[in-house]
């Protein structure tokens, strides 16, 4: 067992991959962050992490007591949940997790809102595509872009996101059939999304130019006159006024009936937590700004 002093810091290098991320996120030196590890180490008698290309792997035991300390992580901050309630204003720290588009282009440009009305309350975004557990208290809020099946969670619908497949407007190509362009498409782990099986069944069984997981990685090859692929229309009309070459709808493809909804998902339990509350409003509020462009009626 570990205690929550020593969980911070293995929390710390875990996601920071070296003493000097850990000992920036924990303002203390790396020094201090290697002394506080080895004497870990040496009372467990486990090695955590092993040295790796300039950054610090867990090992296989490492990796269990990672998951202890993030469940100690998690109970901490149920408490601080518990303890800010309990005042007439909405204090700690709320985790959110989305995908790295939502997390990017809808929720980080509008961080000074809540800032403003909710100072004491923080935030961490935890992006990727993996769904993080409700149950084991990973995350407080989360948005998906697909309605959970099942599952004890509060749920409420934020928006239709809509997708076209997108050229470079400059790309002398452009005039040609998309069919005799270059596809780039997502990571094979990311095949059963509509967007990923729309562009495989355009494939036919070929290899596409470029398969990515990184949204923004796919906009910028599009961009850069790469090929087509199916993008978000927010998206890539931001990427266009961010100072892009252009994008533009594929005209042979303008009527595809494609779209996503994205949906906020709660604990029941957090509904009257109010920092909890104050942030779900906040991401409401962020989706009700953007709702027009998310449909591609901007």
């Amino acid at each position: 067992m570990i205690n929550w002093d020593d969980a911070k810091v293995v929390l710390a290098i875990a996601r920071g991959g070296t003493f000097a991320a850990a000992a920036r996120g924990l303002a203390m030196d790396e020094t201090t962050v290697a002394r506080r590890l080895a004497r870990l180490e040496r009372a467990l008698e486990v090695e955590v992490f092993q040295a790796y290309d300039g950054r610090r792997i867990p090992t296989s035991r490492g990796a269990g007591l990672i998951a202890q300390a993030e469940r100690l992580e998690a109970e901490a901050l149920r408490l601080e949940h518990l303890a800010g309630d309990s005042l007439e204003e909405a204090v700690g720290c709320v985790r959110i997790a989305a995908t790295e588009m939502i997390a990017r282009h809808i929720l980080a440009p509008r961080i000074r809102a809540l800032q403003a009305a909710h100072p004491k309350v923080t935030l961490r975004f935890l992006t990727g595509h993996e769904n993080v557990s409700f149950a084991r208290w990973e995350t407080d809020l989360a948005v998906r872009l697909a309605r959970p099946e099942r599952g004890d969670l509060l749920v409420r619908k934020l928006a239709d996101i809509r997708f076209a497949v997108f050229q470079a407007s400059a790309d002398p190509k452009a005039r040609g059939p998309a069919a005799s362009r270059q596809w780039l498409t997502y990571q094979e782990d990311l095949a059963h999304l509509p967007e990923a099986r729309f562009v495989a069944g355009k494939l036919d069984g070929a290899e596409p130019l470029l398969r990515s997981n990184d949204l923004d990685a796919l906009t910028r090859a599009v961009a850069g006159g790469a090929g087509v692929a199916c993008l978000p229309i927010f998206v890539a009309e931001l990427a266009s006024r961010g100072g892009a070459d252009g994008l533009s709808i594929v005209p042979e493809e303008k009527d595809l009936n494609l779209s996503r909804e994205a949906w906020l998902l709660m604990r029941p339990d957090q509904r009257e937590v109010q920092s909890v509350r104050a942030v779900a409003d906040w991401i409401i509020d962020a989706f009700r700004e953007v709702q027009a462009g998310l449909a591609g009626q901007a």
